[in-house]
């Protein structure tokens, strides 16, 4: 399978050569949990906005974001440029409520305005 089409399933894909030749490609996936998109779907009835901050491939990103039906995705960010845009949510008025995956962002994202 070639790796674009694999980013577009929502793995990230790792090339592997030998003598710097192209040997292979390795593709990783985390698992979407099952009420994940029933719980995003009712955060959005809510009227709640939900943005997608990832550091992820954009392909990728957008792949997941689309089995959940996220609109508003931002990707290959680092966790630093993650807290900086949560910053910005938080001083223009917005309540920002956060879900993580790996505890490298919490410290961006939890310090004080």
């Amino acid at each position: 399978m070639e790796a674009n089409a694999l980013r577009a399933e929502g793995a990230t894909v790792i090339f592997i050569a030998i003598d710097n030749r192209l040997a292979g490609l390795l593709a990783i996936a985390d698992p979407i949990k099952t009420t994940a998109a029933a719980a995003i779907k009712v955060l959005q009835q809510q009227g709640i906005h939900i943005v997608m901050l990832t550091g992820d491939n954009r392909r990728t990103a957008e792949a997941v974001a689309a089995k959940l039906a996220i609109t508003e995705v931002k990707s290959e960010i680092l966790p630093e440029d993650k807290g900086k845009i949560v910053r910005k949510l938080r001083e223009a008025g917005r309540i920002v409520a956060m879900a993580s995956d790996g505890i490298n962002n919490e410290p961006h994202w939890l310090r004080p305005m």
